[in-house]
């Protein structure tokens, strides 16, 4: 499945679970991914048990799947093409040099 396709399941999931019956305030969405993150940091710092949402899977693995829903979800809402700003930014990171930004980690 491309990542379009799964960004349109996303966002009509949560339109039909009654997400977007008013307009969305961006802060509000972008903090929701940053909860996620922080749910992924606390499911590594617990040792990443198994999910007990999804079994088969790791705490870590549901709270990184939990991002991207958040991402595409909005994505989807706002109208952007991710799979194409993905794309490109990807093979714009491909001219990057070794370590780029002089960033220690």
């Amino acid at each position: 499945m491309r990542i379009s396709e799964i960004q349109t399941r996303v966002h009509e999931t949560a339109v039909e679970h009654g997400w977007w019956e008013q307009p969305r305030p961006v802060g509000e969405v972008l903090m929701l991914m940053v909860t996620e993150l922080a749910e992924a940091m606390e499911a590594y710092r617990e040792g990443n048990p198994e999910s007990d949402k999804i079994p088969g899977y790791s705490k870590l693995e549901e709270e990184l799947a939990d991002v991207i829903i958040r991402v595409l979800d909005f994505a989807g809402g706002a109208g952007l093409d991710i799979e194409r700003a993905l794309a490109a930014k990807m093979a714009y990171n491909d001219t990057r040099p070794y370590r780029h930004g002089g960033k220690r980690a």
